[in-house]
């Protein structure tokens, strides 16, 4: 097994064993303390605007929005009840209303107050009017300890301690300011050019990362990751020694992605360039499912998403990216049941009988061979599916494959990949082998150029 490989199946049970210890972890750090005091003005699609202030002094959300109006030259019209009906031209309408969202200490959840007049705001971390409308909760406001993403000095040494973090920073094009990374970070080719000619540190692994070479490269801000406890004990040790540090979300679904994305630009001081990012992405998914919509001939497809091709392979249940996209393009996990990456045996294979199978194998190359040399080895229970009896299984490997282990930008890319494994129907233009590799972007029209390798 190479060293990359091991590197994700060591990360597969970290995170297993990660999701007991870390609840405890998390009740004996001091995340009650916001990075800077301040309240939002949040207008849906990650507009927000955030005002500096003294909480205390303004703890009745009515006198901290006037506050914030005032600082931003914004109007505000509230009625006689309370209720807020506009801020700057931004009206309640008969879906979306603006409402005070509160996150308490230690969390990181967004409560909306059904009752404002009565609400305290020294007692939260955050505050917020926000226009939302029903199912809907405001843009991300706090790292995943429960700490404010507000209030940072632009940084300009920064430490990212996860290949998919590092991706960020390299999509908010602020790899210049980049002086250390995980030993696993390879992409973008900026970073790689960093690395190799000494302005970007090795700081650690992946799944261990030195407190020593960290605090070496006199970092202004480090971004650790939240899928791992490693991470969160280096985060707060980190912070008690004086170093900015930000526990970002563990990119367990496109939302959390997406939220990362955004808490780097604020973080960092990129807040426009990471605005235009994730307005891409959204746009292509717009796209993406927009076509899939369109056709009336598509259908949901029974999906099984896999690591390897062992009897008793890895596969995905819920609460993963890779299922969360593969969700949006039509398709049916047949593992959603479970929770997380999850080992499961040959009999489950069979009673859940996917129409299409995704292995997900970097050992493998997208070779005619390879391929032909995973289809034969495979487990006589994997051949009494539909997936197998149809030839639809698919081999997603080399630079696509490493794509699928790591929860950053180019996510979007894999949502295509997958949108025309699935639904070859309505993406009839290319049409998508049994195996995609390096090439994939061969396969690309709506995601081509967001590869963000700037």
């Amino acid at each position: 097994m190479n060293t990359l490989r091991m590197k994700v199946v060591l990360s597969l049970v970290i995170l297993l064993i990660g999701g007991l210890t870390v609840p405890f972890f998390i009740t004996n750090v001091n995340a009650s303390q916001p990075q800077a005091s301040g309240f939002l003005i949040d207008f849906g699609d990650w507009n927000v605007t955030f005002t500096e202030m003294d909480m205390q002094k303004n703890s009745n959300p009515y006198d901290a929005l006037e506050t914030a109006c005032q600082d931003n030259n914004f109007t505000s019209t509230i009625d006689s009840s309370g209720i807020v009906d506009e801020i700057n031209g931004v009206s309640a309408t008969d879906t979306q209303t603006w409402g005070l969202w509160t996150i308490s200490s230690n969390s990181v959840t967004w409560v909306k107050q059904t009752e404002p007049q009565s609400v305290g705001l020294s007692n939260y971390t955050i505050a917020a009017w926000a226009y939302t409308s029903a199912g809907e909760t405001p843009t991300v406001a706090v790292d995943d300890l429960g700490r404010s993403i507000y209030g940072y000095s632009q940084a300009e040494r920064i430490i990212a301690l996860s290949p998919a973090l590092t991706e960020i920073i390299g999509a908010l094009r602020a790899v210049n300011s980049l002086v250390g990374t995980d030993l696993y970070s390879n992409y973008p080719s900026a970073v790689v050019a960093g690395q190799n000619n000494g302005s970007i540190k090795i700081v650690g692994d992946y799944l261990n990362p030195s407190f020593e070479q960290i605090a070496a490269q006199v970092p202004d801000m480090v971004f650790c990751d939240g899928s791992l406890y490693s991470h969160y004990a280096m985060c707060e040790k980190l912070r008690n020694t004086g170093i900015n540090a930000v526990l970002m979300y563990g990119g367990d679904s496109v939302q959390t992605i997406m939220d990362n994305i955004y808490i780097a630009g604020e973080v960092i001081g990129y807040d426009l360039r990471a605005g235009a990012v994730i307005s891409s992405i959204e746009a292509a998914e717009r796209e993406i499912t927009d076509a899939i919509a369109a056709n009336t001939q598509a259908n949901n497809v029974n999906a099984m998403l896999a690591l390897t091709t062992d009897k008793s392979p890895w596969v995905s249940g819920s609460g993963t990216y890779l299922a969360d996209l593969t969700t949006a393009v039509g398709g049916d996990n047949v593992f959603s049941s479970q929770n997380g990456w999850v080992q499961i045996n040959s009999e489950q294979i069979m009673s859940a009988n996917p129409s299409v199978i995704i292995v997900y194998d970097i050992s493998y190359s997208a070779t005619q061979s390879d391929y032909n040399s995973m289809i034969n080895s495979l487990p006589a229970e994997w051949k009494t599916t539909n997936a197998y009896k149809s030839g639809n299984i698919y081999l997603v490997c080399g630079t696509a494959g490493s794509m699928s282990e790591i929860p950053g930008p180019r996510f979007i890319q894999l949502m295509e990949l997958t949108a025309r494994i699935l639904q070859p129907g309505t993406f009839t233009d290319i049409q998508i082998p049994k195996y995609i590799g390096d090439n994939y972007e061969d396969f690309l029209t709506f995601t081509k150029d967001l590869d963000f390798n700037n």
